[in-house]
């Protein structure tokens, strides 16, 4: 029973997740509970005492008017004729520790329902008498106090020893009902308190759920103005926010020396790659007839320091866009300008793969916000990526597409193996690669870069499945307004 109880005040629990509502709320309403339990045994107690002080009060009454009073000399009819005018209604008396036939004086009954016959009662208040005061015993429904009793019986030196037996049975039974009215009491008031601690709560945890969404809330871009207000927060959260404020503060000055390293290599290494790059080629052209494989030799040069350029470029645009100072030349985008420059610049590279989608000549392509040397970059980096993963016989297509939210998307779609649900959004993050690409060389930061381009400019990118097969890669660029070009021309 107390478990469907517990279910129905208690939140949901979700399996493997600790619950700090649910926790704070079952050890509440236990402890109301054991607050209840205990009430209830307490009561249980002073009932029980209470009655064995009543049986005692009234002992005690008689035993002081069978000492003042005048007993005759005939021993058995003169106390058990005072006995029966002293003694309280529901009572029995008689003689204790003596046979009940060997009795010189009958045992005395006054207003009392008898449950058993006397003589079996008499036997078990004997077997219950002590010197630990009056005692409780039950004979099936019915429920007794039993005590004994020393007093004159001829003169101060001859004691005689009386029983005494009370029959309680109404007052246990009222206090037993007293006792479920306090069980179901307990029950009822577990209910409401239950019903008032889940807001009371969920209130009182509200600023925790409120710091939490405020550290989900935090960027990268400006760690130390993302700090946490401290004039609000409850005596017990104090703690945390303040050391949290401290870890922002020191990320924020890692953050930004690894920028500035990056930065300051990034500028030392392109000169030499540069110089690299240009003295392979023009000893290339230049030198004497060379055998082959001095040229693949020299050709492997060019192609690395072009890679290595390319890397330093990508780590720099990084660098630049963490510390916001990521220049953008917001011009506007032509999509179908950018495709034609990227095809030209990229298809010998790319060995004559690259082809424009033929249905854009026919379509009255919208302008794109954006800085169109970016989103040049953008496509050169994911027409890279294509060529890695995508066998060399296929082509790669790009395309463009608008959507119904006002969005112009440019694609760059491959035959190749395509993008894992699970994985379409780790390779965006920077240094993270995807679980096809072991065998692929790479620095994993290609795809980052055309995030942080993405974003700056506005816009977004990702990946889904190619209308036949392999992975389509798509840049999501904002419609340009047709107003502001009106106000270039």
């Amino acid at each position: 029973m107390l478990k469907y109880f517990f279910q129905l005040l208690l939140p949901p629990r979700m399996p493997g997740v600790r619950s700090l509502r649910r926790q704070i709320l079952a050890l509440s309403l236990l402890a109301v509970l054991t607050g209840s339990g205990v009430l209830v045994i307490t009561h249980a107690l002073l009932s029980s005492n209470a009655r064995r002080l009543r049986h005692s009060q009234a002992v005690e009454r008689i035993r002081q008017e069978l000492l003042a009073a005048q007993i005759s000399e005939r021993k058995g009819e003169g106390l058990r004729e005072h006995l029966r005018r002293v003694l309280t209604p529901g009572m029995v008396v008689w003689i204790a520790g003596q046979p009940l036939h060997r009795q010189g004086m009958p045992s005395i009954a006054a207003g009392f329902a008898m449950s058993i016959p006397l003589p079996k009662l008499l036997q078990l208040a004997e077997s219950k008498l002590g010197n630990d005061g009056p005692q409780e015993f039950r004979v099936g429904q019915w429920s007794y106090v039993t005590s004994v009793l020393s007093v004159p019986e001829l003169t101060p030196r001859s004691m005689v020893r009386l029983g005494f037996i009370s029959d309680v049975t109404d007052d246990q039974a009222q206090e037993q009902f007293l006792q479920i009215l306090l069980a179901v009491s307990a029950l009822i008031t577990t209910l409401i308190t239950g019903l008032l601690l889940r807001p009371a709560i969920s209130s009182g945890l509200k600023p925790l759920d409120e710091l939490s969404m405020r550290l989900e809330q935090i960027q990268t871009d400006s760690l130390a103005q993302q700090q946490i207000q401290l004039e609000n927060q409850p005596i017990e959260l104090l703690p945390i926010a303040e050391a949290f404020n401290r870890l922002l503060q020191r990320l924020s000055e890692a953050w930004e020396r690894q920028g500035t390293f990056v930065n300051g290599v990034s500028h030392e290494l392109r000169t030499p790659i540069t110089i690299i790059g240009g003295y392979a080629r023009r000893l290339a052209r230049e030198a004497e007839p060379l055998s082959p494989r001095q040229r693949q030799q020299l050709a492997l040069i060019v192609a690395e320091a072009e890679r290595m350029g390319h890397l330093v470029t990508d780590l720099l645009d990084l660098a630049r866009s963490d510390a916001g100072q990521l220049q953008l030349s917001q011009s506007g985008v032509d999509p179908w300008t950018t495709l034609r420059s990227v095809l030209q610049r990229l298809q010998e590279h790319a060995d004559g793969r690259l082809r424009i989608d033929p249905a854009l000549e026919e379509r009255d392509l919208p302008r794109a916000g954006g800085d169109p040397a970016r989103v040049e970059q953008c496509l050169a980096n994911l027409i890279e990526n294509a060529m890695k993963y995508a066998p060399a016989s296929t082509p790669i297509l790009l395309s463009c597409s608008q959507q119904p939210c006002g969005r112009v998307v440019l694609h760059v779609i491959d035959q190749g193996p395509g993008v894992p649900v699970k994985d379409r959004q780790r390779i965006f993050e920077r240094f993270r690669r995807g679980s096809q690409a072991t065998d692929v060389v790479g620095s994993g930061i290609g795809l980052a870069v055309v995030k942080a381009l993405m974003r700056a400019m506005g816009g977004d990118v990702d990946v889904v499945d190619g209308p036949t097969g392999g992975a389509d890669f798509r840049l999501h660029l904002p419609a340009e307004d047709p107003t502001s070009e009106a106000k270039r021309n």
